[in-house]
């Protein structure tokens, strides 16, 4: 028989609450319950099972082929593909890697490893073969399961990973002898009524490797716990919302990120119809709104200010939209209302603040547009604590003052795989994530984020360590020194751009350095331009001032306006 879901046991994180600012640290409600079988594997299965009681309800549709799946497909998939993994050898403690597009197996198959007591990594097929080897070095899955086309783009740097035992292939042909297709291991033997899924210790159990460089540096592995994740998931269940307006939804965002991928499984779990698409087209985006009267939009600000200024919005019917969320990035008041003057029905446009490391969200607006603050990230989740510090001193501030912003609750991360030293770094001595966000909250809780104090640039949503890029440019004989900082931008968010010091003799142009780093980096990462400078200004220590390097690029460019 199936376990059933532990309504009994439960855990319960106390938090004692007078009011949302306590000794100028802005909390939030109580902490919500959360089953106690500690599994995201078995209540996502619950969940399932429950939704297939009430009808053949479509869950996920593909924008680009128009191909659907339900919730009882989705369920039979899952337990079809964890029975064969089981098989496969796969168990708990494992790792397994998922290297593909977005497409409908996608799903299924994390949801399946999960089951299987093992650790997602999802890593970008765009990554190129350095990047490729970094991220995976760090996870050392034994398996990988990828599309046909991620494979032929990926396949010499997997093959080239000691740690990496066996290949499986979601579609078409095998590429190579000894690669197994995914429909070849999924197995019958165990009906969806009985399956159970992996017995696992979710506080340290790890669910989800995900790939952030935390406030600096390369990419960091974030080792996301079943606790962490499920925890998150509570917030869905406990929505307060009206269902008729909230039941399908658009996405985007790819599944390699960590973002696409929990936010479509945690919808699935409360029984909402997604439809979602590979890659990004304006027109293919829209017409999907207009087809399938689309009512939320989760997204990224690239396409909140596609909304907002883009002609082409004015051919399509957006009337269905009733809400849109957005992540990744702020977004500033103006473009907001504009884009809501293109959305007739948007009660409006909510975002969410959070990082990998913080399992995503960690502050949300309220869905309420009468206590919404335009441009805030929104208060802090059931459960969660943030406060602001003072840059140098550490110490707390009150409202409306600058610091870092510090998040501390059941959400933030188990640590960076095999990294003591930077989880150490990233924690304060009250058990707070320094976050590396320069920002403030007002006097009712809400956090607004001004700056960033991290090095990292976000481009279109996506994390470019300058770090990353400064080892790539490096490479070339012909560079002494460089530093990456980003340059603002309306469309997304950051441009990439480098300071270079050439070597005595060495002729270089920009237009080379471009080619050279776009050969070596995916397409977030690469540069949109080139500085050629006589020195890197540094610190007495022979710190990079990234800071001097980003006030300079700001000035540059505004001079050429």
């Amino acid at each position: 028989m199936p376990k059933q879901l532990e309504t009994t046991a439960t855990i319960k994180l106390h938090i004692r609450l007078k009011k949302m600012i306590i000794d100028n640290v802005v909390v939030g409600e109580p902490a919500m319950e959360v089953p106690g079988h500690l599994s995201f594997a078995q209540y996502v299965i619950d969940k399932l099972r429950e939704h297939c009681q009430a009808g053949d309800a479509v869950a996920l549709v593909n924008g680009d082929t128009g191909e659907e799946v339900t919730f009882q497909q989705i369920l039979n998939d899952v337990v079809g593909v964890a029975t064969g993994l089981k098989k496969f050898g796969v168990q708990r403690g494992d790792v397994v890697g998922l290297c593909s597009e977005s497409r409908i197996e996608y799903i299924s198959t994390a949801i399946a490893v999960m089951c299987c007591g093992a650790t997602v990594t999802a890593v970008n097929l765009q990554y190129r073969p350095e990047e490729m080897s970094h991220v995976l070095n760090i996870a050392k899955p034994n398996i990988i399961i990828g599309s046909l086309s991620a494979l032929k783009i990926n396949l010499n740097t997997f093959k080239k990973l000691a740690f990496v035992k066996k290949i499986v292939q979601f579609d078409g042909t095998p590429l190579e002898p000894g690669i197994v297709l995914l429909s070849s291991l999924m197995s019958g033997d165990v009906s969806v009524e009985e399956y159970s899924p992996e017995d696992v210790q979710g506080w340290s159990d790890v669910l989800l490797i995900l790939y952030s460089s935390g406030t600096t540096g390369l990419p960091k592995g974030v080792m996301l716990t079943h606790f962490n994740i499920l925890y998150g998931a509570m917030h869905y269940s406990n929505d307060k919302i009206d269902e008729e307006a909230y039941k399908r939804l658009l996405t985007v965002v790819p599944w390699y990120h960590g973002y696409g991928l929990l936010t479509t499984i945690k919808y699935l779990a409360v029984k909402k119809k997604l439809v979602f698409f590979s890659g990004f087209n304006a027109e293919k985006y829209l017409g999907a709104i207009q087809k399938y009267k689309i009512q939320v939009l989760l997204t990224v600000p690239p396409i909140v200010l596609l909304l907002a200024k883009s002609p082409v919005v004015e051919k399509y019917d957006l009337s269905s939209v009733n809400v849109v969320w957005c992540a990744a990035a702020p977004l500033s008041k103006e473009i907001i209302q504009a884009a809501l003057k293109r959305l007739p029905n948007c009660i409006g446009i909510f975002q969410v603040y959070g990082m990998t490391e913080t399992s995503l969200a960690a502050t949300r607006d309220e869905m309420d547009a009468a206590t919404q603050r335009v441009g805030s990230g929104g208060r802090p989740l059931p459960g969660v604590r943030t406060k602001v510090v003072d840059i140098k001193t550490r110490q707390k501030l009150g409202p409306n003052q600058q610091g870092e912003v510090c998040i501390k609750g059941p959400i933030v991360m188990k640590g960076y795989v095999g990294n003591e030293a930077a989880t150490r770094d990233v924690m304060d001595e009250e058990g707070y994530l320094k976050t590396g966000d320069i920002g403030y909250y007002d006097e009712q809780g809400f956090l607004f984020i001004a700056d960033r104090l991290k090095e990292i640039i976000k481009y279109k949503g996506f994390q470019v360590p300058p770090a990353e890029v400064e080892c790539v440019l490096l490479q070339h004989p012909g560079i002494a020194e460089c530093g990456v900082v980003g340059a603002s931008d309306m469309s997304a968010g950051e441009l990439p751009f480098a300071f270079v010091v050439t070597r005595p003799g060495a002729t270089l142009t920009e237009a080379e350095l471009l080619e050279f780093t776009a050969s070596r980096l995916s397409p977030a990462k690469r540069l949109h331009g080139v500085i050629f400078v006589k020195e890197i200004p540094k610190n007495p220590s022979g710190k990079l001032l990234r800071r001097v390097l980003k006030q300079k690029l700001k000035e540059m460019r505004a001079s050429k306006l």
